[in-house]
């Protein structure tokens, strides 16, 4: 098939170019009995030999790219800096492009410490979560537990504080 791609010594042609009265530009390559043809001069074809290979692809598979696997990789939910008021119970959701490659995980950290197993849905119940400021930190694991990507949210969370009334000191007599 090699041979076939080869131009032979007795196909050489020549390329001609004419110009027309409204000056439109054609390439051809008979020079045409009309108008005036113009021999082309082509310059060589650069060839590059093909390298040999060792029979391993240098392109990594998917899941061992770190950069551009996921392009799409943020907390969604509950936004960044927000106030979440329901008694430290919300939900953490995830947005992610494209979907997770099969062995891929997802974990939870709130403060640095994992909430729960490693899971697949890109979203996390948090419940009784202490009120005041934490950081949220979603990760994307490999299948051996190596993290490829992270994205982290800090979140303020209310909570409703009852106080029974100070009973009034009844006054001696």
């Amino acid at each position: 098939m090699l041979l076939l791609a080869l131009p032979l010594p007795g196909q050489a042609s020549e390329i001609y170019k004419t110009v027309d009265k409204n000056g439109n530009v054609t390439f051809t390559d008979s020079p045409g009995a009309r108008e005036k043809a113009e021999p082309v001069e082509l310059t060589p074809i650069t060839s590059i030999p093909s390298t040999q290979t060792t029979g391993r692809s240098s392109i990594k598979p998917l899941n061992n790219r770190k950069e551009g696997i996921y392009p799409v990789f943020t907390i969604t939910e509950p936004a960044n800096d927000s106030t979440v008021r329901d008694n430290g119970n919300f939900t953490v959701k995830v947005s992610l492009k494209p979907r997770l490659v099969k062995g891929h995980t997802l974990s939870l950290s709130v403060d640095g410490v994992q909430q729960g197993p490693p899971q697949r849905n890109p979203q996390f119940k948090l419940k009784n979560v202490d009120r005041g400021t934490h950081q949220l930190s979603v990760t994307i694991l490999d299948p051996k537990g190596k993290t490829l990507k992270t994205a982290k949210s800090t979140v303020h969370v209310q909570r409703t504080v009852f106080r029974p009334p100070t009973p009034v000191p009844t006054p001696a007599l």
